[in-house]
């Protein structure tokens, strides 16, 4: 290819076709990095999302948490989710609300919004599933930040006031005790000879009134049922949380009696493990959601490439070109004989209609238009561009008469004339000489 040493020709070539190297190579990195990230995003999404919390809720490892839970009953065909609206998620006669250990001592603890996640289960008649606590959990190790150094039980008033806080009479006078281990454990939806339950220190009530015992054992009732009110939902007491919480769910049959618990006593098809009662509370909305971990991403990426389309669209990159200083006699001499040494080459009709597809294949580059175009669509496309722009030429006319100038020197004037009006042409469509 030949350079010229036109400063002025130099600087065009170097824009021709919209992109320069710098900006092309800025948008390929964008465009690798954010490959990168969506393929990061679907593989470790899940991962990134996970924050470290030894605490007993559904997010947690630790061994008072209960991930376990919501994974075994997730795998065992029940739709189960952690919710962190505080519109109580999607419950109803079907889908429980689990309240999983909501302690006095714990993140998040407000007994005016127990009170309102129990009513709002009384008005979508949904069963409540309520788990005593029965730990206080110490500080996390700094090793592991998603395990806990220390625990140690939680004192009989602070476990039954997680219970008063939902307002209900019949959970204000409850009493409990603790045993060895539970000895004899009896089931209401099945024969005696259930699932065996693995508790060491099991936590019973012993004074329940009002309350049915669904899973009875020696020395008092491990979960217990309130039947819905007019002033509440149905109620489900499970007095022990280490019946499910990974320390606890792999011991004995404690999963199978969970799962029946879920199945059969209450007949459910899935559950909602509410974490607003641990501190987790996400302001429900699109775009809320669309600007949390992890859709965040997939929305800068979206940004991204949203830039590099409209960049790609914008007519020039780079430093604005000069301002042209005008068409100067010089010029005006040098067109005029460029025209009439085409004419005088012999062959002025080829001449002109060879210019004529130089000058409209210059042109469509100039509008990124695709360079493999057919000959017609190119002409019909630049025709549009010409007419928005209000420019009187019809190419298409002007093309048909070119092909229809006489040989040798009887067409050279009419070329002379075809071809200055398809350099001005060109000036107005480019504002380039």
């Amino acid at each position: 290819m030949t350079i010229s040493s036109d400063p002025a020709v130099e600087t065009v070539e170097e824009l021709e076709g919209g992109f320069s190297r710098r900006a092309l190579g800025w948008i390929i990195g964008s465009v690798a990095v954010s490959l990168v990230a969506t393929v990061l995003l679907v593989v470790y999404g899940q991962d990134l999302q996970r924050q470290p919390t030894p605490w007993a809720n559904s997010f947690s490892d630790s061994a008072l948490g209960h991930r376990a839970a919501v994974a075994f009953l997730n795998r065992m065909g029940m739709g189960v989710v952690p919710n962190r609206s505080m519109m109580g998620g999607d419950i109803g006669p079907q889908r429980p609300l689990v309240l999983a250990e909501p302690s006095p001592r714990g993140p998040g603890w407000d007994p005016e919004h127990l009170k309102d996640l129990a009513v709002r289960a009384r008005d979508r008649k949904a069963p409540l599933v309520l788990v005593l606590p029965k730990w206080r959990a110490g500080a996390a190790r700094k090793d592991k930040p998603e395990w806990l150094k220390s625990v140690r039980l939680l004192s009989d008033f602070e476990i039954v006031r997680a219970a008063q806080a939902l307002d209900d009479p019949d959970l204000k006078n409850l009493s409990l005790g603790r045993h060895r281990s539970a000895q004899g454990c009896v089931q209401s939806w099945d024969s005696p000879a259930g699932p065996r339950v693995d508790v060491q220190w099991v936590q019973l009530l012993e004074r329940a009134a009002n309350l049915q015992p669904l899973v009875s054992c020696s020395g008092g009732i491990l979960v217990a049922r309130r039947p819905a009110t007019d002033k509440g939902p149905q109620v489900i007491v499970v007095a022990d949380p280490d019946l499910l919480n990974n320390q606890g769910l792999g011991r004995g049959e404690n999963a199978l009696l969970i799962y029946q618990l879920f199945t059969r006593g209450l007949e459910a098809g899935g559950a909602v493990f509410d974490e607003t009662i641990h501190g987790f509370t996400r302001t429900p909305g699109l775009l809320n959601e669309a600007l949390s971990f992890p859709l965040v991403l997939a929305v800068l990426q979206g940004l991204v490439l949203l830039g590099v389309v409209l960049w790609a669209g914008m007519g020039r990159f780079g430093k604005p070109l000069p301002v042209s200083l005008g068409l100067a006699a010089g010029k005006e001499i040098l067109i005029d004989n460029t025209a009439k040494l085409l004419a005088n080459g012999g062959d002025a009709a080829d001449g002109v209609v060879r210019y004529f597809r130089q000058v409209t294949r210059a042109v469509a580059a100039h509008y990124f238009l695709p360079p493999d175009l057919p000959d017609g669509e190119r002409i019909a496309l630049l025709q549009r561009i010409t007419d928005a722009r209000g420019i009187k030429i019809r190419l298409a006319q002007l093309e048909r008469s070119l092909l229809e100038l006489p040989l040798g020197r009887q067409g050279e004037e009419q070329a002379v004339r075809y071809a200055r009006r398809l350099y001005d042409w060109r000036v107005e469509m480019t504002n380039v000489h």
